[in-house]
């Protein structure tokens, strides 16, 4: 648990407090765009004038070349629809001044407006609505300056048509004043900045328990206790946030007792995980639950509700007979017939299942989805299970056993939640039925083609085929013939060897222990002889001395096509043809003095290589 929980387990349920949460979320801004900009003019009153290109705007009072008065308005509508999903916090709108008639004089007010589709005129200005923010007096001057626009504000507009038109004006009381009016910078214009964060939710598609799909419905999912895992996807919008995941969990029938679990760090759009304590679990009993989930500044409504069952008790070992495979301290199983083992659960309901397999049953577990969530297989679904005729019946198994002489049969009985019984072990004594390999004709050389005849175990029933596998190749099968027997062919190119398995198939069922069949080779490399460089010893010849040296086949070919052979010194293989005897013979000369090497390899008429190569050194006078 990543929080710190205390866990108080009670006769009716548990109690669990966890401490607070710490999902954090910083709020997003975003620039908007305006749908349109301008001012208006109260000596042009029918004319709005469009705010474009590197024309400053006027604001307040100011006079004109002619000495004629103007006062001006100005207006900007935003479109606020791509907020839908998100909670707004709240919005600035920021402009600059490029001049101001006398400095310490500033009362510019903002007002929200009725929304417009395009610049007003002065005559047919939007009413206004409230008045947002305000700048009074200020010794700086032309300055930057901030407004604010409330939450409300934004989300009334928001409500009403998805868009906001903003008046920036001179106050009421200072608008016919020439002192208060001023020019606002074209470059920057009126910007606006809306504060938000967006909404997290819980994916309804996406709850899990257990390793199991959210279940509103009975049969809900059964649990063993350490496996109460409660799993959910968060999704918001702000990919950087960092979101917690609460979870309420309560018994079934007792509301009173419902308590809730945290955990942080959650990633949007990938499962979080929260782990019920199981000391906190009662045995039998059934809980439902609900998650929600928050990035520190707004939390998601609840869930829906799933449901789950405790079990932490484990079923009563199987019962394991079977008419025709007596114990090993009996007598042996019968020759080439598979073994028919009844698996019984006594009777009693908990056991919907078994589990088996030979010498020891391998641990199933769960795995991870796409999204990171647990995933869990259904107990008596799993490969090696197999599922009772009804609650604490019993299954049928009809098996071979893998091997010859001593095996057992391991089983285990299963619960709906997968809890499984001590093991029930059954020994049998199985008679040797392995099928015979043998070579047809000689025994194969490197590189030659290999027939291996596979043939049936006397006292087996009729073969149908075998499986087989080769080294260096996957499993596969081959069809019996008439005589029960059938042949598998390959060319003998791997220089290490090989090693064939096989089982037979019969007509009733009957699968066969494993026979095993091996191969391997002798490589001999060619032989090199010179009377003038007789091999290392005492050296021989000298520079620009020629020598002649003689290569020969290896000694288990019967026959060679040609030579490859290098000199030190050398930078690539030459080839020279062998005889009819199977030699070859080249000179050499050395450039000069040491110790030299030649390097032979032999070819046969089939283009293939000996495996190793004769290296043959000499000393050089």
């Amino acid at each position: 648990m990543a929080t710190a929980l205390v866990a108080v387990v009670g006769a009716g349920g548990f109690a669990v407090v966890s401490a607070p949460g710490a999902a954090s979320a910083a709020p997003y801004h975003e620039s908007q765009i305006p749908l349109h900009i301008g001012y208006t003019d109260s000596a042009d009153a029918q004319v709005a004038h469009e705010w474009e290109g590197d024309t400053n705007a006027p604001l307040g009072t100011w006079q004109d070349g002619a000495s004629q008065l103007h006062t001006s308005r100005v207006y900007a509508t935003f479109d606020l629809t791509g907020f839908a999903a998100r909670q707004i916090i709240g919005g600035k709108v920021f402009i600059r001044e490029q001049s101001a008639a006398e400095c310490p004089k500033r009362a510019v007010e903002i007002w929200r407006t009725a929304a417009v589709t395009q610049t007003p005129t002065w005559a047919g200005a939007p009413a206004e609505i409230e008045k947002l923010d305000e700048a009074g007096d200020s010794t700086y001057c032309p300055a930057d300056l901030a407004f604010d626009v409330s939450a409300a504000a934004l989300n009334d507009a928001r409500e009403d048509d998805g868009r906001i038109t903003v008046e920036l004006r001179v106050s009421a009381q200072h608008e016919s004043d020439l002192s208060y009016g001023r020019q606002l910078n074209w470059y920057k214009r009126l910007q606006f900045s809306v504060t938000y964060n967006s909404l997290p939710a819980v994916d309804g598609d996406h709850l899990y328990n257990g390793g199991f799909p959210c279940r509103e419905q009975a049969p809900y999912p059964a649990l063993p206790a350490q496996r109460a895992t409660l799993q959910a996807v968060g999704n918001d919008a702000d990919g950087w946030d960092s979101l917690r995941l609460d979870v309420g969990v309560w018994p079934v029938g007792d509301p009173a007792a419902r308590v809730e679990l945290s955990q942080e760090h959650g990633q949007s759009g990938r499962i979080i995980t929260v782990q019920v304590p199981d000391t906190a679990l009662v045995d039998g009993t059934t809980y439902a639950w609900q998650a929600r989930t928050s990035d520190g500044l707004d939390t998601s409504a609840w869930s829906r509700t799933c449901y789950f069952t405790v079990d932490r008790t484990a079923p009563p070992a199987a019962q394991v007979t079977s008419a025709n495979y007596p114990r090993s301290n009996v007598g042996p199983t019968p020759v080439g017939e598979p073994g028919v083992f009844t698996l019984s659960g006594g009777g009693n309901p908990d056991v919907v299942g078994f589990a088996y397999a030979w010498e020891s049953i391998p641990v199933s577990g769960c795995a991870y989805g796409d999204l990171g969530q647990l995933v869990c297989p259904d107990p008596v679904t799993v490969p090696g299970t197999v599922q009772t005729d009804v609650p604490g019946g019993s299954a049928t198994l009809t098996l071979s056993p893998p091997r010859d002489f001593l095996n057992t049969l391991v089983v285990r009985s299963l619960d709906r939640a997968g809890n499984r019984s001590a093991d029930t072990r059954y020994e049998i004594q199985v008679p040797d039925t392995d099928p015979t390999v043998t070579v047809v004709g000689d025994q194969p050389d490197w590189g030659d083609e290999v027939t291996v005849r596979i043939a049936p175990h006397a006292g087996v029933a009729p073969v149908t085929e075998y499986e087989y596998l080769l080294t260096g190749g996957t499993k596969q099968t081959v069809p019996a013939g008439p005589d029960g027997s059938a042949t598998v062919t390959f060319t003998a190119d791997e220089p290490t060897g090989y090693q064939l398995t096989a089982r037979s198939r019969s007509t009733n069922g009957w699968v066969s222990s494993e026979a095993s069949w091996s191969l391997r080779f002798n490589h001999q490399p060619p032989g090199v002889s010179s009377t003038v460089y007789p091999g290392i010893g005492q050296a021989t010849g000298g520079i620009g001395v020629p020598g002649t040296f003689v290569f020969s086949r290896p000694s288990n070919w019967d026959e060679v096509s040609e030579y490859r052979y290098k000199f030190t010194g050398d930078s690539a293989y030459q080839t020279v043809a062998a005889g009819p005897d199977g030699t070859a013979s080249v000179t050499w000369t050395p450039p000069s003095r040491g110790f030299k090497t030649v390097s032979v390899y032999a070819v046969r008429p089939d283009g293939k290589q000996s495996y190793v190569a004769k290296s043959y050194s000499f000393r050089v006078a």
